[in-house]
């Protein structure tokens, strides 16, 4: 028995070591991704002629890139057929359901005129 129990508890101990060293990990990683004061996440200049350039990570990013991406976008015209075959089941299941809720209303209706009218 203190066999088992001294197994666990060491067993335990590693794991518990184990999570701490993540987090430690884990917080370190963060603040290199948030950017501290000697490595910034987000960093930008604005020269003279009022060009502005930014750097996101170590990429370089400016506001030509950013049209151009957004240009990208606007010309791509994808057809998603999640969204149509989505809107498509939720149309029928509100028509089902509109029908449905008629048809019981309707018999429920007539049961009370007959029982009490």
């Amino acid at each position: 028995m203190i066999r088992f129990f001294m197994k666990s508890l060491v067993l335990v101990s590693v794991l518990l070591f184990g999570i701490l060293l993540g987090m430690q990990q884990v917080s370190e990683q963060m603040d290199k991704m948030k950017g501290t004061e000697s490595n910034g996440a987000l960093e930008w200049t604005i020269e003279e002629n009022g060009k502005v350039e930014a750097e996101v990570l170590g990429q370089e990013i400016t506001s030509h890139d950013i049209k151009e991406k957004q240009e990208k976008l606007e010309d791509i015209e994808a057809y998603n057929v999640f969204s149509d075959l989505g809107a498509k089941v939720s149309g029928f299941i509100s028509e089902l359901l509109t029908v449905t809720l008629t048809i019981i209303t309707t018999i429920i209706n007539k049961l009370f005129y007959l029982m009490f009218g």
